[in-house]
C-alpha cells in the first residue's frame, strides 16, 4: 500500500527533530499529524504538527498524559520556514530541503526542551480553572472547525484537519468530563 503524503511529510520532518533530539525521545510508530515524540525518563511529551493556515511549524512540549496535569503546564513554540519555491507548508514538508533548517529547529527544540516545565501551582478554585480551560477548548475547536470547512469549500486537502479535530475534540471531552466530575456528577452524559 503506498505512503500518503501526510505520512511523507510526517516522516521527513520526524526524521530532522529525530537527529535533533537525540536517542532520549522516541518518535511515534506511525507518522501522520499531530507527531507526538515521548521522552520516557521525563515523562515529557513533545507534539508538533503543521499550522497550514499560518504557514508555520507549531511546537508543544507538555508532561506525560496524566489526569492531574492535562493541559495545566505546557510550552509552545513556532517556527516560520522560508517557503522559497513551495506554495503551503504542506509541499515544503513534501518535498522542501529540511536539512537546511535543522540549524534553526535545534536552536528551538533545544529551548523548549531544556527548560523545565513551570511548576504545576495550586489553583483555589479547580472547578473555574477547568471551565476556563474548556472555553478555550471550545474556542480553539471551533477555530479549527471554520478552518477544516474552509478547505472542504476550497476542495481543499482536509485530513490533516480532521486528525487535528479529531484531537481537539477529544481534549474538550476529557475538560467536559472533569468539570462534571468538580460539579458532582458521577454519570456524565455521553
Amino acid at each position: 500500500m503506498p505512503r500518503t503524503l501526510t505520512a511523507v511529510q510526517a516522516e521527513r520532518l520526524m526524521t530532522v527533530v529525530t537527529g535533533i533530539l537525540g536517542t532520549e525521545w522516541t518518535p511515534p510508530a506511525n507518522p501522520a499529524w499531530p507527531v507526538a515524540f515521548t521522552n520516557e525518563a521525563a515523562a515529557s511529551e513533545l507534539t508538533l504538527y503543521p499550522d497550514r493556515k499560518n504557514s508555520r511549524l507549531v511546537f508543544v512540549l507538555a508532561p506525560a498524559y496524566t489526569d492531574d496535569d492535562f493541559g495545566h503546564r505546557q510550552r509552545y513554540a513556532k517556527y516560520t520556514p522560508a517557503l522559497t519555491g513551495h506554495d503551503t507548508i504542506d509541499s515544503w514538508l513534501a518535498d522542501g530541503d529540511l536539512d537546511a533548517v535543522a540549524d534553526a529547529l535545534a536552536v528551538i527544540l533545544e529551548r523548549l526542551v531544556e527548560v523545565p516545565l513551570p511548576e504545576r501551582a495550586a489553583h483555589p478554585d479547580p472547578l473555574g480553572t477547568e471551565r476556563d480551560l474548556l472555553a478555550k477548548h471550545a474556542q480553539e475547536l471551533a477555530a479549527h472547525a471554520s478552518s477544516f470547512a474552509a478547505g472542504l469549500i476550497w476542495s481543499q486537502p482536509v485530513a490533516d484537519d480532521a486528525q487535528r479535530l479529531a484531537t481537539l475534540a477529544r481534549d474538550l471531552a476529557h475538560t467536559a468530563t472533569r468539570v462534571d466530575e468538580l460539579r458532582g456528577y458521577k454519570n456524565p452524559r455521553r
